[in-house]
């Protein structure tokens, strides 16, 4: 005889066909004050009909402490998340914790998935780094409302409430562009990464605070968006072929760099004789190009302890209010011999 699987209703099939965000409906469940009575009566009456059967997450009940942190990343691919990665699970793996690894795939569906099936994997605690699609964050009301902290790292949403740690992206690019200028170049390229995520326009503040400060002219000729190594690839060959072209390009990440280099390398473009390169990135590469790339250094391995430092101090201090914090992690120039 076959037995069929049931499927499974979550929270936010209920959420979705009420019209309601996740965390209203979860509060329903609960008869919470703050939600109107007759939300409460739609919910539980849906909730009846489609046999749902709560989680310990959505009844906010943990007996114990499993000594696991959930992590969310976009993708662990380059050098950046590894780096992150493994400043995260040298830290647990010291103070006893161990760590559930998932990735969005910069999709806001996926990561709503991801953070369903770390709560109810009973996680202490969350370290998340949002898909570039998310605007919407009500997803990461459960953890509150079940008493899981989280932590938001490198891509963090703006307007939501709770503990952020980033790079600080504006003061590395100045630092970059500024090093370029008392280098003696004058033609300033810049290749920035996806415009509608908050690192690529801190680290275009920092160009224009750098242009600024040394009174020279913002050329937007010189300025191109890529999401890929080869949107990059295509952007610095029009760059190079320009009628005046730039005298030096700085590229904003790892995908930047790789497809600048590529489209130097196949032009046979001499560097830095006739185009200086900075990058926002420590990729191993860096140093491996010939001549090796000047860069700015991202710090994913301190970015990785200190979120991992603030989570932990959240969830043994599981009882003790708190103001979220935002903390920034300053960068190095690392000066090689591409400027």
């Amino acid at each position: 005889m076959k037995i069929m699987r049931e499927n499974i209703i979550k929270l936010k099939d209920i959420a979705e066909i009420l019209g309601v965000s996740i965390s209203t409906v979860s509060r329903a469940l609960k008869d919470h004050p703050d939600v109107k009575p007759e939300t409460i009566r739609a919910v539980k009456h849906l909730a009846e009909n489609l046999h749902y059967r709560p989680n310990t997450v959505a009844l906010s009940l943990r007996s114990r402490k499993s000594k696991i942190i959930g992590l969310i990343m976009p993708e662990i691919s380059y050098f950046f998340f590894p780096s992150v990665l493994k400043g995260i699970q040298e830290l647990t793996s010291r103070l006893g914790y161990n760590v559930m690894i998932l990735q969005s795939e910069e999709s806001y569906q996926k990561e709503v998935d991801c953070t369903e099936t770390l709560l109810a994997s009973n996680v202490d605690g969350l370290i998340i780094s949002v898909s570039k699609e998310t605007n919407i964050f009500d997803h990461f009301d459960l953890a509150k409302i079940a008493g899981i902290p989280i932590v938001f790292i490198d891509k963090v949403p703006n307007m939501y409430q709770s503990d952020k740690i980033t790079i600080d992206g504006e003061e590395g690019a100045f630092k970059a562009v500024e090093h370029l200028i008392t280098e003696g170049y004058s033609r300033i390229a810049i290749g920035l990464g996806n415009p509608n995520i908050s690192i690529t326009q801190e680290r275009l503040d920092g160009f224009y605070r750098a242009l600024k400060k040394y009174n020279m002219p913002i050329n937007e000729d010189y300025m191109f968006y890529s999401n890929s190594i080869e949107e990059a690839e295509f952007h610095t060959n029009k760059l190079l072929g320009l009628q005046s072209p730039p005298d030096s390009i700085f590229t904003i990440s790892d995908q930047v760099v790789a497809g600048t280099m590529i489209a130097i390398n196949k032009k046979i473009v001499k560097v830095p004789e006739q185009i200086a390169i900075i990058s926002f990135s420590d990729e191993p590469f860096c140093s491996m190009f010939n001549p090796p790339l000047t860069s700015v250094k991202p710090m994913g391995y301190e970015l990785g302890k200190e979120s991992v430092q603030l989570l932990i101090k959240r969830i043994e201090n599981s009882e003790v209010s708190y103001i979220p914090q935002n903390i920034k992690i300053q960068t190095e120039l690392i000066v090689r011999k591409s400027t």
